[in-house]
């Protein structure tokens, strides 16, 4: 029997996935749970509609991705913390605080988990790396002392 997986399930498929089970498996789990529906030929146009608006949110994504990549790529950010005579930081400057910074300076949003960092607790030039799949750019940190 064909179905439509409707979510992912482990060791069994991943969403949008259509499968042949065995009938009884099909009606009493996957189906009586709602984990799947039949594979009619309504279900299967409606996934091909389904899935073809997610490719083309997911291309608009990665151009909207890129196109925040080049404008913040190779660019310096200064962020104010306060430090000890040494140069060490009170607190550690977060993705959080950086994220901020970036948009302060310029207008743009970035999602924090595509932020990729190590901790900074000492003032001077740091490197952030912001990636996307297999897009990546690159942004400088400088963290000065606050007075």
């Amino acid at each position: 029997m064909k179905v439509i997986l409707l979510t992912d399930i482990p060791k069994v498929g991943n969403r949008y996935d259509v499968k042949d089970f065995k009938e009884g498996y099909a009606q009493n789990v996957l189906l009586a749970k709602g984990l799947a529906v039949l594979a009619t030929p309504a279900e299967l146009s409606k996934l091909k509609d389904r899935k073809a608006k997610l490719d083309k949110k997911k291309e608009e994504e990665d151009k909207l991705f890129s196109e925040l990549i080049s404008s913040i790529d190779n660019k310096k950010i200064t962020i104010f913390a306060k430090a000890n005579e040494k140069g060490h930081l009170f607190k550690a400057v977060s993705s959080r605080d950086i994220i901020d910074a970036i948009y302060k300076n310029t207008n743009i949003n970035i999602e924090e988990n595509s932020l990729v960092m190590d901790h900074i607790k000492e003032i001077g030039l740091h490197k952030v790396m912001i990636k996307k799949g297999d897009k990546k750019g690159e942004c400088e940190i400088i963290v000065e002392p606050q007075k």
